[in-house]
């Protein structure tokens, strides 16, 4: 008896634990702000585009980019580049990149700011 009731009870606790099966998942914008945004931004304190600029290759933000290819996008975050480490399909689904994707390209482009300061500048 004292075994079913706590086989019962840690079934009740993990069925509690669990996500709820029509729990929103992030879209494309949130997901780039949570897996993209703080190496990939403009300016200061962004590894990737300070990276690019250091190597003297600057390019744009990721934001607003009409030169992507999904397919390019994809084999990037599945195998990494430079300093960027790879994602595995259980950190960002195809789905989820082909979404970021849609957002990159559909999002209005942030300012640019020089990730590095002009030699000469304050």
């Amino acid at each position: 008896m004292m075994k079913k009731l706590a086989v019962l009870s840690l079934v009740a606790v993990l069925g509690a634990c669990s996500k709820a099966p029509n729990a929103e998942k992030p879209d494309g914008a949130e997901n780039y702000a949570l897996n993209c945004a703080g190496c990939h931004n403009p300016g200061p304190g962004h590894p990737g585009t300070m990276l690019l600029e250091q190597l003297e290759r600057p390019v744009p933000a990721l934001i607003g980019r009409k030169d992507l290819e999904l397919d390019y996008l994809k084999s990037v975050v599945r195998q990494g580049l430079i300093e960027m480490p790879p994602f595995r399909p259980t950190e960002l689904s195809d789905d989820e990149i082909a979404e970021i994707y849609a957002y990159i390209k559909d999002a209005k482009p942030p300012a640019q700011t020089p990730a590095i300061p002009a030699k000469g500048a304050p």
